[in-house]
């Protein structure tokens, strides 16, 4: 148990450090670092087994949607813009992703530019 309040109270005075540290920052530069930090979290989504299952998800339903628009007749307007709403909704979910983890790595390498200023 003391052990475990040990732990919260360093994470919390660590948090706090950060925040410190953050708040000295120019706009700019919290700019990359909040994109350098989702970019990290995007990757780690990404990697994790929730993460995998999510975009597992979003291209078996692209894959669903592209095989009902093959079978579905011409003349049937709304349901081939459903079907092409679908595959646009699941394939932005991982494009999201993909900009966040690209974003992120384009900010930390601006930061680190900055540092070598």
């Amino acid at each position: 148990m003391a052990e475990t309040l040990t732990h919260i109270v360093e994470q919390q005075s660590e948090a706090a450090a950060l925040q410190e540290l953050i708040d000295r920052l120019d706009p700019t530069s919290r700019t990359f670092f909040a994109e350098a930090a989702l970019g990290r979290d995007a990757l780690e989504f990404v990697s994790s087994d929730l993460g995998k299952y999510m975009i597992g998800c979003a291209k078996q339903d692209v894959e669903d949607a592209h095989q009902k628009l093959k079978t579905t007749i011409p003349w049937r307007r709304r349901r081939i813009q459903q079907l092409q709403n679908e595959i646009r909704c699941a394939e932005q979910f991982v494009l999201y992703l993909r900009d966040l983890i690209i974003r992120g790595k384009a900010a930390e390498v601006a930061l680190d530019e900055r540092d070598e200023s």
